[in-house]
């Protein structure tokens, strides 16, 4: 039996980057805004800006080696329009959109199938579609447009992606007052 307590939550993602303009120009327009603000770190280059109510934040870092991978999913409403702002943005697509149909076991689907009834969800026979796409660093991130029904099971849908007010008061405060002082 999993516990509910979990010991360990992700976050941060550390996006490596060889240009950290560009890449602020493409997270924000996957993310929205202009949100980025330099880390507090006088000897390492990085910005960082919050991506969801629960602290999970995104960092872009120098990049340390050219090896220095990163590949984080996201979920996105639309992802043919996604794609095409983040092409415009500097990225390139890796895989195009491809479906991603339930499959394995019959008895797993079913465990599947029967968890999203019981949270008074619709069945679903794909999670959505799916795409990978590079940055203007090389680095990969998949993009997923969640089924409907699924983007509850997976605290996915709009209401899951937003900051608190509290976040963005401190957020604002640093890029006006503290990042100034870094540099």
């Amino acid at each position: 039996m999993a516990t509910q307590q979990l010991q360990a939550k992700l976050v941060t993602c550390s996006v490596p980057t060889k240009n950290s303009a560009a890449s602020q120009k493409f997270y924000n327009t996957l993310f929205g805004g202009q949100d980025f603000a330099r880390s507090l770190n006088d000897k390492f280059e990085s910005y960082f800006r919050p991506i969801s109510q629960d602290g999970l934040t995104l960092s872009i870092a120098t990049r340390s080696n050219d090896r220095e991978p990163i590949t984080c999913i996201f979920a996105v409403d639309n992802l043919t329009e996604t794609i095409s702002q983040l092409e415009a943005a500097g990225g390139k697509v890796v895989q195009n959109s491809t479906a991603l149909p339930v499959s394995g076991p019959a008895q797993a689907v079913k465990v599947f199938q029967d968890s999203l009834t019981a949270q008074k969800l619709q069945p679903a026979n794909t999670l959505g579609q799916w795409a990978t796409i590079l940055d203007p660093d090389g680095n990969y991130l998949g993009l997923i447009q969640l089924e409907t029904s699924l983007q509850t099971y997976f605290n996915a849908g709009p209401a899951h992606r937003t900051l608190s007010a509290a976040q963005v008061s401190a957020h604002d405060n640093w890029k006006q007052n503290g990042a100034a002082l870094i540099k």
